[in-house]
């Protein structure tokens, strides 16, 4: 048992500086201080520190947060420490090391027997692979250094980006998972100090030390395990948690119960031992599967070892017969060959005789051809000359019809050119005369024109000088108004940029009006940015404010949600078992019914009767059993009664009856009743329980009770008692119990149950079952009908909490999109800042700019108007001088134009003579070109004459000629056709001789090419041989690795048959390619194979042994979990019962362990009656009596289990003063063997403090210890 020596805290929430708690030895230590202050983050701290995980249990919403903040006069720490000091006492718990040992060894003993089955897939598959790299996620609590026994996983390294970030990424290598219970030395010798040590760094690293060494979080577990300091920890209460205890589920109730009973080891190696169970059945499946895989690879390899066998013995063979067949055929077709070439020798011979024949014949042949075809050379020539001959004949006659049409046309023609002659001279007589009149007037328009034109010459010389002096006067004034126009030009762009500054000074005026306003609004868009940044802030915080209470809302509504469907799952299994008792009942009412069709509980005279009905030719109505509804209690009397009769079968008519009885004669054995009666009432009434007589008792009504009366009256009449033994007869005849006992007459007793009535009492049993039956199937139906409304009601529920969940998710969506919106626009706005302070800079920029502008455009503004201003005044002096020039130019031109009009009168008088001098001498020239043209007709008309008469006498004579020449054209054609047949007859028997020489050539040739021929074949027989040689040759290396020389050389058979010896090889290659693909190595891998096969049934044996090992592991956990639960519980419960009646001076308090086939499973229930009071529901207590419940369950766990220390904070604030005097007096007294922190706001807790410790905050946010000691 340890105690508590001092807690050293750096940095851990409020707790800025390092801050040491001393604590005493024993009694109570109070923590006290206002609210705020910071005591309960002393609770906090210590709960820390021995390795508490939820950050909701340390008032958090993240690991983070118990980190140091800062305030506004200190920056945030970077790391939380929390140091707690203790010392081992001389107290030892009895935790059963030595069981803890055996279990500790049985998973050792598991882990060494697991088998590594990815590594058994990985040869499996041929694969070789580097160790698996994985990637796990490290927890918000920075927890990188906690459970580790049951992965299958060592961590590397951890690196966290922050802390309490959802997923930090780690990087973890895959080796064989080995159970450690332990890798640190927890024995520590009494008095021994102990130190535990917990930091948290901001980069995400998370430290254990123990002793000042590095350790993992469960070594610190298993340090403080069944202490109350680990797992559910009863001996911390932290502030609100005391109520939480009753209000907390059962299931988690009875957590505190396992921590001290100290099952929570056993919990711990139970999960291992589940884990590796769970792990062991699953590579027992794999390995199963792989061993199932390679029986199959190996049934495969042992058909394909087989088949390689077949394949190598005929591989062998065929190689064999193939050294004898190389053999064979190479010494055949050396043979052959040297036979070929004997044949090939003669062959050449006898085709070089018949060549030389051919060369011969063809010399013959050359000259007979030669001779042949001159003649037909000279035959060619005499129809070539007798042609050309005619030709000319042709030509001369066509000749002399165009020489007589050529002079007619000519003579026609010399008499219309005399014609023209005659009319040709009379114009040039004519036009002779037209020249001599127009060279006259030529002569006398000479003679004026000249005149005129010297009165002009001395005009134009008089005006030519006028006209010098206004050029020379216009010349000098626009010498004056170019000037003047220079000066006009410099005056207007001098005002032109007088008025263009003027108006850039307006603008720049205007802009610097402009710049002042727009600095103005820069200034105030400054502020509004600033200001809608701000706003932005404000509405950030707001949504996140809402987006909290939404997750809040979202979280209450999802544990609704999962009460509904817990709901809902318990209404769908009441459905599910309604549904499944329906179904029995109509399974077995369909039975019966089957049963009932076919008449299977009758006698089997009945069934057959009802099964030959049609071929019999009656409807039978039934047999009487189905129109009784007989009372249970009564059916072994009624049976007794008529027995048999039962099944007497109810018909329409005596002939129906007779029917009956005819097919029961032809059937030979068996007996029926039938009874004829008109369609029966079925069931008409229910038996009257109420009477003793039989008839009242069947249910039966109308004429079928009418008919009964009469036919079994006694029966009918029969009364029933209990028992016929002791019943009195009353007057009747007849007495029956319900046993089916009978008595008759007063004297006769009639008791058992015959065969017939076994069968009968099963008939009506049978009817009494359908009919229940049939009333619990419409039953069953409607409560199922039931089941399926509050089903779908409790399903509606929960589609509601999910509708919920969903418009919540929603919400949260939306409002993290706007928040999101609001972050982008709180950005924005920050831009729209920057973007401000640099648009305010650009325009007082540009006011400065303007500023130099506007006074350098005053300057240029000054100097264009001096500018104008000379210009102007030097325009006004040209402008005189020019006035004075013009009224010269004017006087000069009236007299030049008086002048003009002289020259141009003169001009007219002029030019008038010389067009008509030009008008003569141009009449004068077309009459000269006409004269000229005649005398030229003329003597062109009489050259054209001249040479008609020369042709015409030339036609003459040539004509002649060639009439003499057609004369004599027949004597010539006799000689020609003479010729032409004495040449044809030559040729004829020249080319007869040719023909007779080329058939004795062709005689030659065939002979020769048949000659030729039959060496070419022997040659390429030759060849084929050499070549099949050569493939002999190749194959034979290529197949066998072996020259054919040295196969050549071998002794051969003469009895080896060559032809079938090539069949029987062809038929083994084709049997040998007809074995497709074969793996040669399967013979060898058939052997590692089957070698691999034992290997992994092995494997799977010892997968089946540590299966067994895991079971008996956990059997023996189980075992030993609930002994110790069940005492532990026991106990805690007496001792709760004893301090509730202390606590609250009476009553009843106690712990009931709720149903369950497993007493771990069992949850725990809490029951309180406090005096006075009716037993009720804890929840219903006031809050004092649940704290003082609470503390009652509490005590009772320290008084069976004593923690180290126990820390209590703030659990007597719901409590009186009365009920605080208790509280202080039991912790008193139980503070000899536990140290008490109770951190309080109760004077009377603080007065019975041996220690107080204050709290407070000199400095805002930063918290500060003081102690006081009272001993």
């Amino acid at each position: 048992m340890f105690k508590l020596q001092r807690l050293e805290i750096t940095g851990f929430k409020s707790f800025a500086d390092h801050t040491e708690i001393v604590f005493t030895g024993d009694g109570i230590t109070a923590v006290v201080g206002p609210n705020g202050c910071g005591k309960s983050n002393v609770s906090d701290a210590i709960s820390w520190v021995l390795g508490e995980q939820r950050a909701k249990s340390l008032r958090g919403g993240e690991m983070k947060d118990v980190v140091f903040q800062g305030t506004k006069n200190r920056k945030p720490s970077g790391m939380a420490e929390v140091v707690l000091h203790l010392v081992r006492g001389e107290e030892a718990y009895d935790i059963e090391a030595d069981e803890l040992g055996d279990i500790d060894e049985t998973l050792n003993e598991l882990d060494e027997q697991a088998v590594d089955v990815d590594a058994l897939e990985a040869e499996t598959i041929e694969e070789t692979a580097d160790p698996v790299i994985a990637e796990a996620s490290v927890d918000s609590n920075g927890n990188g250094n906690g459970y580790h026994d049951d992965s299958e996983f060592e961590v590397e390294k951890v690196q966290a980006a922050q802390v309490g970030s959802i997923h930090t990424v780690e990087r973890v290598v895959k080796t064989k998972r080995h159970w450690r219970p332990r890798s640190f030395a927890l024995d520590f010798a009494p008095g021994e100090a102990v130190s535990v040590t917990r930091r948290l760094y901001l980069s995400g690293e998370s430290d254990y030390q123990l002793n000042g060494k590095s350790c993992r979080l469960r070594d610190i577990q298993d340090l403080f395990a069944g202490t109350g300091l680990s797992g559910a920890h009863y001996a911390i209460i932290e502030q609100g948690r005391i109520g939480q205890i009753l209000s907390a589920k059962p299931a988690d109730r009875r957590n505190l119960i396992e921590e001290a009973a100290g099952i929570s080891k056993f919990r711990t190696r139970q999960r291992a031992a589940e884990t590796r169970l769970e792990s062991a059945k699953t590579n027992l499946g794999r390995v199963s599967d792989i061993v199932s895989e390679i029986e199959k690879q190996a049934n495969s390899l042992r058909r394909q070892a087989a088949k390689t066998r077949r394949y190598i013995a005929l591989q062998e063979e065929f190689r064999g017969l193939l050294r004898t067949l190389f053999a064979a055929e190479a010494r055949h077709l050396t043979a052959l060959s040297g036979d070929l070439l004997v044949e090939l020798e003669q062959a050449q011979t006898t085709e070089a005789d018949f060549v030389a024949k051919v060369a011969a014949k063809e010399e013959e042949f050359r000259a007979a051809t030669q001779e042949a075809r001159a003649a037909e050379e000279k035959l060619a020539e005499v129809r070539r000359v007798h042609a050309q001959n005619a030709l000319e004949r042709d030509r001369a006659e066509r000749e002399h019809r165009y020489q007589s049409e050529q002079i007619v046309n000519l003579n026609g023609r010399s008499e219309s050119l005399h014609v023209e002659v005659d009319a040709t001279k009379e114009r040039l007589e004519l036009v002779e005369s037209e020249l001599r009149r127009l060279i006259d007037d030529e002569e006398k328009e000479s003679v004026t024109t000249g005149a005129a034109e010297q009165v002009l010459l001395e005009a134009e010389g008089l005006f030519a000088a006028r006209l010098d002096n206004v050029k020379q006067i216009e010349a000098e004034l626009e010498t004056h108004r170019a000037e003047l126009m220079h000066h006009n030009a410099l005056a207007e762009r001098f005002g032109e940029t007088e008025r263009h500054l003027t108006q850039n000074l307006d603008r720049l005026h205007q802009r610097l009006a402009g710049l002042k306003i727009e600095a103005i609004r820069a200034d105030e868009s400054h502020t509004e940015f600033i200001s809608a940044a701000e706003a932005f802030v404000k509405d950030l915080q707001a949504e996140r404010t809402k987006l909290d209470g939404f997750q809040d809302e979202k979280r209450i509504v999802l544990a609704a949600a999962a009460a509904a469907r817990d709901v809902l799952r318990q209404s769908d299994e009441r459905l599910l078992n309604a549904r499944a008792e329906l179904a029995r009942v109509q399974n077995r009412l369909e039975t019966l019914r089957e049963l009932e069709e076919k008449r299977a509980v009758y006698s089997p005279e009945i069934q057959k009767l009802f099964e030959a009905k049609e071929s019999i030719g009656v409807e039978p109505f039934g047999v009487l059993a189905d129109f009784l509804n007989v009372d249970p209690r009564c059916e072994r009397a009624v049976e007794s009664l008529f027995g048999e009769f039962l099944q007497t079968v109810l018909v329409p008519t005596a002939d129906d009856a007779r029917k009956v009885g005819e097919w029961l004669a032809s059937q030979g054995n068996g007996r029926i009743a039938s009874l004829v009666i008109d369609r029966p009432s079925v069931n008409a009434s229910e038996s009257n329980s109420d009477s003793d007589r039989i008839e009242n008792l069947l249910g039966v009504t109308g004429n079928l009770l009418e008919e009964l009366r009469a036919i079994f009256p006694r029966e009918m009449s029969a009364r029933l008692v209990d028992d016929v033994y002791t019943a009195s007869p009353n007057g009747s005849s007849l007495l029956v119990d319900t046993n089916g006992n009978l008595l008759a007459g007063g004297k006769l007793f009639v008791s058992g149950i015959s065969a017939n009535e076994e069968q009968n009492a099963s008939l009506l049993a049978f009817k009494r079952e359908l009919l229940d039956l049939e009333r619990d199937a419409d039953r069953l139906a409607q409560g199922v009908a039931a089941e399926e409304a509050v089903n779908t009601a409790d399903r509606g529920a929960l589609a509601e909490q999910e509708e919920k969940t969903v418009d919540l998710q929603s919400l949260i969506i939306k409002v993290e999109r706007g928040i999101l919106g609001l972050e982008a626009q709180e950005r924005a706005a920050r831009q729209d800042i920057e973007r401000a302070e640099r648009h305010k800079k650009v325009v007082s920029d540009e006011l400065a700019q303007v500023g130099l502008e506007i006074e350098d455009l005053d300057k240029r503004l000054l100097d264009a108007t001096e500018n104008s201003a000379s210009a102007r005044v030097k325009v006004e002096e040209i402008g005189d001088q020019m006035k004075d020039v013009s009224e010269r130019l004017a006087e000069a031109r009236a007299i030049s134009d008086a002048e003009s009009a002289v020259v141009n009168e003169k001009r007219t008088v002029a030019a008038t003579s010389g067009e008509r001098l030009r008008a003569v001498h141009s009449a004068r020239r077309r009459v000269e070109n006409e004269r000229r043209e005649l005398e030229s007709r003329v003597a062109l008309l009489k050259v054209e004459l001249s040479e008609i008469d020369e042709k015409l006498n030339s036609l003459r004579t040539s004509s002649a000629k060639i009439a003499d020449s057609i004369a004599s054209a027949e004597a010539e054609i006799l000689d020609e056709h003479s010729e032409l047949a004495d040449a044809i007859e030559f040729v004829t028997k020249e080319r007869m001789r040719a023909d007779a020489e080329s058939e004795k050539l062709a005689d030659a040739n065939r002979a020769s090419v048949d000659a030729a021929n039959e060496r070419s074949a022997i040659e390429v027989r030759q060849a084929e041989t050499v070549t099949l040689l050569r493939n002999v040759t190749e194959n034979c290396i290529h197949e066998l690795g072996v020259r054919i020389d040295e196969l050549a050389a071998e002794p051969a058979d003469p009895e080896f048959d060559l032809e079938y010896s090539r069949t029987y090889s062809d038929e083994l290659r084709d049997r040998l390619e007809g074995f497709g693909a074969i793996n040669m190595l399967a013979v060898e891998e058939l052997t590692e194979s089957e070698e691999r096969l034992l290997f992994l049934t092995s494997q799977r044996q010892d997968i089946i042994d540590s299966i067994g090992s895991a079971e008996e592991a956990l059997r023996e956990i189980k075992e030993r979990s609930r002994a110790r639960f069940k005492e532990a519980f026991e106990a805690i419960n007496a001792n709760f019962s004893v301090f509730f009646q202390e606590l609250f001076g009476g009553g009843r308090g106690e712990m009931t362990l709720l149903e369950s086939d497993d007493i771990l499973e069992a949850g725990i229930e809490v029951v309180a009656q406090p005096p006075g009071k009716r037993l009720q529901n804890i929840l219903l207590l006031s809050g004092g009596e649940k704290a003082m419940t609470a503390i009652s369950l509490v005590l009772a766990i320290f008084k069976y289990r004593p923690s180290p220390f126990c820390l209590l904070d703030e659990v007597d604030a719901p409590l009186d003063d009365a009920n605080v005097g208790r509280f202080v007096t039991k912790i008193a007294d139980m503070s000899e063997k536990t140290q008490f922190i109770v951190i309080t706001h109760n004077k009377r807790t603080m007065e019975a403090a041996k220690a107080l410790y204050g709290v407070t905050m000199q400095e805002a946010g930063v918290s500060k210890v003081v102690s006081v000691k009272f001993e």
